[in-house]
């Protein structure tokens, strides 16, 4: 079968789907005239009559009607035939936690589905220790954290830094005593990267567990640190807006801003596949 037959049968089920020549023009980007030559030539190659003339109109009758499935499932078949030597969409799934997930990378995927309309992209928003098993299991094909990662078969590679503020609402900023040890304190659960950072960078400073609400998302944190449950660190990025409008203020002092590097983590046994390069790329430009 050759491709004038191909567009034939085309021609043929645009008039018998719309109901006119007219509307079947509009549909395949032809002039009428177009159309109704090669509905024609099938007539004349079939040495049969599809549709019976009616005034200016064409009307289907019982020999069109049969046709119509065989038509529809010829060209389905062909285009599955094509679709077997076209690009596959790309594919990537990825973990991040939540600052990531949440803040840094919404535009960034926003600019890869730009560039690749087809792509299919999943993201699970987690802590660090769950993305790390995510990664470990091969369930994502690249994790972003905020905790540092040590594993044998991972590779660690530094993104992008991150400042963590420590803010207040400015009515706990007010009351707020010299000596951090009495202050109450909002903060993510343990094997999330922030508290790692956090843990790690005041030492022995860090606050005794019984001054501390622990809250399982960065989102949560950001919340009730601004309805004044306490003193935390948050991401810079994600509390912008309320420093600006002063629903956030900065607690003064040492250990005020901390400076944290984000990671870029991928499986050493894992190759990477076209979707995972194409999002790379993205997250390449994005580094300051």
């Amino acid at each position: 079968m050759n491709e004038t037959t191909l567009k034939q049968w085309r021609l043929f089920l645009a008039v018998a789907e719309t109901g006119s020549v007219a509307a079947a023009a509009e549909r395949v980007a032809l002039t009428q005239p177009a159309v109704s030559q090669g509905l024609a030539q099938l007539e004349q190659r079939l040495d049969a009559r599809l549709f019976d003339r009616v005034g200016r109109g064409l009307v289907l009758n019982d020999r069109g009607r049969a046709l119509i499935p065989e038509a529809r499932a010829l060209l389905t078949q062909l285009a599955r035939c094509e679709r077997l030597f076209q690009s596959p969409p790309l594919e990537v799934m990825l973990a991040a936690t939540h600052t990531l997930g949440n803040y840094y990378l919404p535009p960034l995927l926003s600019t890869f589905r730009q560039r690749h309309p087809r792509a299919r992209v999943r993201m699970d928003v987690v802590n660090t220790r769950q993305a790390v098993a995510l990664l470990l299991e091969l369930k994502v094909d690249l994790a972003l954290v905020e905790g540092p990662v040590s594993h044998a078969l991972l590779r660690v590679r530094h993104w992008r830094d991150d400042v963590l503020l420590r803010v207040a609402a400015p009515s706990v900023v007010e009351t707020l005593k010299p000596d951090p040890a009495h202050w109450p304190w909002v903060m993510r659960e343990p094997g999330s990267g922030t508290r790692a950072v956090i843990e790690r960078s005041l030492g022995a400073d860090f606050p005794e567990p019984e001054r501390i609400l622990e809250l399982g998302a960065g989102e949560a944190v950001r919340q009730a640190l601004m309805a004044g449950a306490g003193v935390g660190y948050v991401s810079e990025t994600s509390v912008s807006a309320a420093l600006a409008d002063g629903r956030l203020g900065t607690v003064p002092g040492p250990h005020q801003r901390l400076v944290r590097p984000l990671y870029w983590v991928r499986h050493a046994r894992h190759e990477p596949g076209a979707g995972e390069t194409a999002l790379g790329a993205v997250l390449r430009e994005a580094v300051p």
